[in-house]
Order: C-alpha cells, then sequence, then structure tokens
C-alpha cells in the first residue's frame, strides 16, 4: 500500500516594519505538499499557484530541500498544492524549503534539530527570518548565527494582505536598498523594532501604530509596492493600525485588530480602485503553527514530532 506523507507550511511576513532581517511572523495561508512513495521514477505535480511556472523536475525547491535528507527521489510523487502567491513578498520559496526539509527528517534516514533545519532552510532559501516563522510559527526574532526566539502570538490581531498582481524579485528589491542610510534614521528604527517587540509580546495593540514605522528599507522599496502610498493614508481610520511592506514586497500588510479587518479590507478594495491598483485583498491571522506533517491516516503530528 502507497504511503503518503502530507506536510503543510504558512505564509510568512518578514521584517514587520522596522524589524528589517530580523523579525517575520507567520500567517494562516499555507501551501501543502503531499509525498507518496510508489514505485517508478520522481513525479512532481504542481497544482495552484505556480501551477505551469515551477520546475516539476528535481530542481523545484521542495525536491532540493528534500534531497538534502533523502539520497534518492525516484519512488517518490510529490504533489504541491499551493495557496501562497509567489513573487510577493509572503514566504512562498520558504515555505517551500521548509516542507521540504521537513519532510526530510520524516522520510530520510537524518534527525535533524530545529535549529539545523533553520541553518538549512536559510541556506537554501536565503531569509533567516521568513524560515524562522514558517518552521515555528507565531512571531520570531532571528539573531546572527541563525537561532531564532518565538514572541508568540497577540490575541486579536489581524492582517489585510494587499496581493498586487505585479511582482517584485528579492534580486531588485535588494538592489533598491542604499549602501549606507543616516545614523539617526538607523537609530529611531531600532528604536522602533525593540518598541515593536516589546508590543507585540505583550498583545498592546493599542502601542503598534507609532512604532511599525521603518528608516531603514520601506522608504526605498515604496515605489515598487503598487498603492502603498495610497494605503498609508488608512492609517488611523477605520481601525487600520498600520501599514508594512510584506517581505520584500510588493505585498503590504494593513495592521488591524480582528474586529475591524473585514472592514479595512473593504476600504482598501475601495482606495486601490480609486488608485487604479490591479490587487486582492485577502484578510490573515498570525498562526502559532509553523510547519506541520502526518501520515495520512494518523493524527497530525507536530515538527518537535517530525525531527523524532
Amino acid at each position: 500500500m502507497a504511503e503518503t506523507l502530507s506536510v503543510s507550511a504558512p505564509a510568512t511576513s518578514a521584517n514587520l516594519g522596522p524589524g528589517f532581517d530580523a523579525l517575520a511572523i507567520a500567517l494562516d495561508l499555507s501551501n501543502t505538499v503531499r509525498i507518496t512513495r510508489r514505485p517508478g521514477p520522481l513525479e512532481v505535480v504542481v497544482v495552484g499557484e505556480g501551477e505551469g511556472e515551477v520546475p516539476l523536475d528535481a530542481d523545484n525547491l521542495v525536491c532540493r530541500a528534500l534531497a538534502t535528507g533523502v539520497d534518492d527521489l525516484d519512488g517518490l510523487r510529490i504533489e504541491c498544492r499551493n495557496r501562497i502567491p509567489l513573487g510577493r513578498g509572503l514566504g512562498s520559496s520558504a515555505a517551500a524549503a521548509c516542507a521540504g526539509l521537513v519532510a526530510a527528517n520524516a522520510l530520510g534516514l537524518r534527525r535533524w534539530s530545529p535549529d539545523d533545519l533553520l541553518a538549512h532552510a536559510a541556506r537554501l532559501e536565503g531569509h533567516a527570518d521568513n524560515a524562522a516563522a514558517c518552521l515555528f510559527g507565531g512571531v520570531v526574532a532571528v539573531a546572527p548565527g541563525i537561532s531564532a526566539v518565538q514572541l508568540g502570538v497577540p490575541e486579536g490581531l489581524a492582517m489585510v494582505a494587499v496581493i498586487p498582481e505585479a511582482r517584485t524579485s528579492t534580486d531588485a528589491a535588494r538592489e533598491a536598498l542604499p549602501a549606507t542610510v543616516p545614523l539617526r534614521d538607523a537609530a529611531d528604527t531600532v528604536a522602533r523594532a525593540v518598541a515593536l517587540v516589546l508590543a507585540l509580546s505583550q498583545g498592546r495593540l493599542d502601542d503598534l501604530t507609532p512604532v511599525l514605522e521603518d528608516g531603514l528599507h520601506e522608504p526605498y522599496r515604496g515605489p515598487l509596492c503598487p498603492g502603498l502610498d495610497a494605503l498609508r493614508g488608512l492609517v488611523g481610520q477605520g481601525g487600520c493600525l498600520g501599514v508594512t511592506i510584506s517581505g520584500s514586497g510588493p505585498t503590504t500588510l494593513l495592521w488591524a485588530r480582528t474586529e475591524d479587518a473585514e472592514r479595512v479590507a473593504a476600504v482598501a478594495d475601495d482606495v486601490l480602485a480609486g488608485a487604479g491598483v490591479a490587487a486582492r485583498t485577502r484578510v490573515c491571522r498570525p498562526t502559532p503553527a509553523g510547519v506541520r506533517a502526518r501520515w495520512l491516516g494518523d493524527e497530525e503530528h507536530s515538527l518537535a514530532r517530525a525531527i523524532g
């Protein structure tokens, strides 16, 4: 009888305003990878986001991650059911890499620790902040040396993801950044990042608005994010607590309380239509769940069990 392993991996948003390359959050939008053992060569199927775009062979990022712990991919059928948009700053690459690594832990002979998984994911995907949020869930802070601290998920917090039709490559977003920034901008951003960590860890949503501003990357990446200036005008109105660029963009996040999120999304739709910006909005909630794996027919088990 064929064995099927199902792995779900959440979308993520990195930076969270002033937490450039250090903070990230997991969102309740996920990809699912189903890996079935059966006779025959490797087979890769992609359904949903990225269908017709991503490789259908061992070059697929899920397969490359899986191959770090599984010596031979022949005999596997890998079905990627993708809901996370590609190239929009919502961690689709991190989800693919982390799903493959956790699957390798379940299928292979190796057993990696959480820190090992994070190091492998950061190497494959290039962003430790996205990888940590995807692996562990919730809000995470990533320190030099590829270690992560979980901050928990504030109750009552929601985000409206504004996802433009246009895409932005991470390389292009990096190239938009200056080699240096004024010392005052850096100091102010560090102070806001510390205050943001405190507000999130203590669930103080009323304190979010002034600490979501950034001086390190958002002023330079703003032109790559359609409708950003118009959306920033919503801050303080109708329950919108703040606006941040998600990762390297072009998706932006509108922060809100859960009870205000649908209203904020509706207002954002009107603003985007008025600005002539083609984009979709989606209400997201932070999720404490990171990557999850289960053998179909068994009870779902956590990352801790997946690593043995």
